[in-house]
Formats: structure tokens, sequence, C-alpha cells
């Protein structure tokens, strides 16, 4: 489970360089396995993850109670169901976001709510030129 220090959160208002419906957010080297990041982009606030080298990004506002969640804990979730022949598993470690505000938790890869049959959006980053990119 990793929570985010204040050297993995970098919260942005300001977008780096904008371009073509993308916003450069940091060299690739700058954004390292289990960093995280927060931009606004006008009244949105969207959380980029880097999840063992993958890049991926989220709304990123709980839908309940509008806690950030850029600064929510990401870990894997019990799942149950007839993949498993209906036996608890461990799944989907380092992309389950778990809400700072009451523990609601969000796959981060698809943005589904866990449980309650809802997706936040989510956003494809891309790495062009070692910048990371986020794609509007």
């Amino acid at each position: 489970m990793t929570s985010p220090t204040s050297e993995q959160l970098t919260i942005s208002t300001e977008p780096v360089n904008t371009e073509k419906g993308k916003i450069t957010l940091s060299t690739v080297e700058d954004f390292p396995p289990g960093d995280r990041r927060q931009v606004k982009v006008g009244a949105a606030i969207i959380a980029v993850f880097n999840i063992n080298g993958e890049y991926r990004a989220i709304y990123g506002r709980c839908p309940h109670q509008f806690a950030l969640l850029s600064q929510g804990r990401l870990q894997g979730t019990v799942i149950c169901n007839e993949q498993t022949n209906w036996e608890t598993e461990w799944a989907y470690d380092g992309e389950i976001l778990t809400c700072p505000g009451h523990a609601m938790e969000f796959h981060v890869k698809t943005g589904e709510a866990i449980g309650y049959g809802f997706k936040l959006r989510t956003y494809k980053v891309v790495v062009e030129n070692c910048m990371v990119k986020l794609v509007l």
C-alpha cells in the first residue's frame, strides 16, 4: 500500500506546457514509479499516477464528498465473483485508489468505483520524447 509523501505529490494549478490537446506534466525521470501528480485543467482536477512504470490518469475528486483522489492510497482489493469460483482473492495490486475521505475504492485503469456500478472519467497519458503528457 502506498500513500503519497510530500515528495511524491506534486500539485500544479497551471499546466506546464500545452499543445494540441496535451498537457506536459514532467520528464519521465522526474515522475518515477509510485509518484503522482495533480493538475487543474479549467475547473477539473485530474490525478495522474505512475503505477510500476505505467502512467494512468483519473478524474481527481471523489463524487461522494469531493476529496482529492491524488492524496489517496494505492493498493489492491479483495474480489469474490464467478471468475474466482466465488473464492476470495486479492486482485489489482497497486491499481486500486482508495479515497482519503471515506475509503471508496476506484480502479485507476478503468475508473470503476468498486461495488458501486459507476465509473470516473479516465484520461490517456502518453510519453513523447521522454516527456509525460496528459491527453485531454
